[in-house]
């Protein structure tokens, strides 16, 4: 007989460590926890500076590429969702963003209820620890760090002098009471070890004898009775499981992942299921409205040497990786630090439609030994991010092998309001890489490598050079319309006891980096349940 459990929660992802700590605090309901990824116990997953090496080497993911976009020149984008324990939160660069609170007004205006800016944000709260303390917009005693940039390197000044110069304003906290403006990015690093869903969430709970986690448990459909869901089938080590769940089936598999499995289980669009050879059980559109942000880069060559590729002597970055492994102090116990800017492209804008991400780290920034290869003087530059997107793409079944990855297909710049977008996000961002203030930082430029004078010369520049920022989000979206999946409890219209909590319940992807978004939402929904 099947294994029985209460909540069965599938994916240990950034929502799934989340919501299985949450419910698993009442000791009366039995948890199971499926993962198809392995323990997060490698340590660069928790040294801050890891990320760059996990990223370069595309380590504990799913490698995941997506169809050719015919809007970017038929390029193909990386999708690098994680497969691991906390998801692609453990593999992420930590950018600590909620976004704007006009995103969440946007939310309830299509329809999610009970999800507005002044609802969510006690639960943003609950969440962190705030570096600054508590106080009307942040928490002060919650399990996942939140901390400012520390910056070592003389380039953050000019870049706040440029957006001085040239009008723009500063804020002092993007989270806080002002989203618009230029700030240092916030990290969630704690102690000099990266704070994901893992290490603030998921571990503390593991202590409690009602929640169990399986690793290596690739879920390959949801069990229905009628129209409830009753269980989940997975495959472990080539043997087929199944368990059943009394209460909810909570799907966290994130937005390429979660209406893979709806598809293949029968929820989605009633033509795609049939010419894939599915019955469907309902016509939805699982797997429509895939948003992403697009960005494109920016680069000039620098006048001094930069200090952080300075310190990656191999020599020495091998004892700081040492010290941060082993002490959570040194260079690679955090990261060299970035500004960010969330910017309207024109006047009149309710919200930012632009956010600008300036690191300080030379793209070609990588190991170096005397006598061997020099560390170069290095460049700097910024990405323009579009956050205000119209395209949309979606997550198709590419066979009935559950175990066969979904197609992705992006159509990146199909509404022209995209591309005019991002033309105003170019003559922005190179007028502050070209202000004054940078001078004394700035020598040639190298991206573009030639000034482009027209309309149609930043338009290629753009689709040439532009690539999605690893935020797929929508694809199961909560709403009240004809492209909504999920109500605003994050059920699946017409089915019982059937969930989704992750990037792909989002009615429209928020305005940044949307992680600690989706822990918020398990936060928020976990707290919808219990009551």
């Amino acid at each position: 007989m099947a294994e029985t459990f209460d909540t069965v929660i599938v994916g240990a992802g950034t929502a799934g460590c989340v919501l299985a700590d949450r419910l698993s605090l009442d000791q009366g309901r039995r948890v199971l926890l499926l993962e198809a990824g392995r323990w997060d116990w490698n340590p660069l997953i928790h040294i801050p500076y890891g990320a760059r090496k996990m990223f370069d080497h595309s380590m504990f993911q799913w490698g995941d590429i997506s169809d050719p976009d015919p809007t970017l020149d038929d390029h193909r984008q990386s999708v690098p969702h994680g497969k691991v324990i906390g998801g692609t939160g453990s593999l992420n660069f930590m950018a600590h963003v909620r976004g704007h609170p006009n995103d969440y007004r946007r939310w309830v205006e299509q329809g999610a209820k009970g999800w507005s800016y002044r609802e969510v944000l006690p639960f943003f709260k609950q969440c962190e620890t705030w570096e600054g303390g508590e106080n009307e917009w942040r928490g002060g005693a919650g399990p996942l760090g939140a901390s400012r940039a520390k910056f070592v390197d003389p380039l953050p000044r000019a870049w706040f002098a440029a957006a001085k110069e040239l009008g723009h304003p500063l804020t002092d906290d993007y989270n806080g009471e002002q989203n618009e403006g230029f700030g240092a990015i916030q990290y969630t690093i704690r102690d000099g070890r990266r704070s994901s869903p893992s290490r603030a969430f998921l571990r503390p709970a593991m202590s409690r004898r009602n929640l169990t986690l399986r690793t290596g448990a690739h879920v390959t459909k949801v069990i229905f009775e009628g129209r409830r869901a009753v269980g989940v089938e997975y495959v472990k080590r080539g043997q087929r499981h199944v368990v059943r769940a009394l209460e909810r089936v909570a799907l966290c598999l994130g937005a390429i992942n979660t209406p893979h499995l709806l598809l293949l289980s029968g929820v989605g669009p009633g033509d795609h299921l049939l010419a894939s050879g599915i019955a469907p059980l309902a016509d939805l559109p699982v797997g429509k409205s895939l948003e992403d942000h697009l960005a494109f880069p920016l680069l000039w060559r620098r006048k001094q040497p930069d200090p952080f590729h300075t310190s990656l002597r191999l020599d020495r970055i091998a004892v700081n990786m040492l010290r941060a492994h082993f002490l959570g102090t040194g260079p690679a116990a955090h990261l060299p630090g970035a500004i960010m800017a969330f910017l309207k492209s024109e006047a009149g804008l309710a919200q930012p439609d632009i956010q600008l991400v300036i690191s300080m780290i030379s793209p070609e920034a990588n190991l170096w030994y005397p006598f061997i290869n020099g560390p170069g003087t290095g460049s700097f530059g910024l990405k323009v991010n579009l956050l205000s997107q119209r395209s949309r793409g979606e997550v198709l079944l590419r066979s009935t092998n559950p175990l066969e990855r979904p197609r992705i297909v992006y159509r990146s710049l199909e509404a022209p309001e995209d591309l005019a977008t991002m033309r105003r996000g170019y003559h922005l961002a190179m007028a502050l890489g070209e202000a004054t203030a940078m001078a004394p930082m700035r020598a040639e430029t190298i991206l573009p490598p030639k000034p482009l004078n027209t309309d149609d010369e930043i338009d290629a520049f753009v689709r040439a050079n532009s690539f999605q920022q690893y935020h797929p989000a929508c694809t199961c979206r909560m709403g009240n319309d004809e492209r909504s999946v999920l109500n605003a409890d994050l059920s699946v219209k017409g089915f019982d006891a059937l969930n989704v909590v992750d990037a792909s319940a989002m009615p429209h992807l928020i305005g940044g980096n949307p992680n600690v978004v989706i822990m918020m939402m398990a936060a928020r929904v976990a707290a919808m349940w219990q009551h």
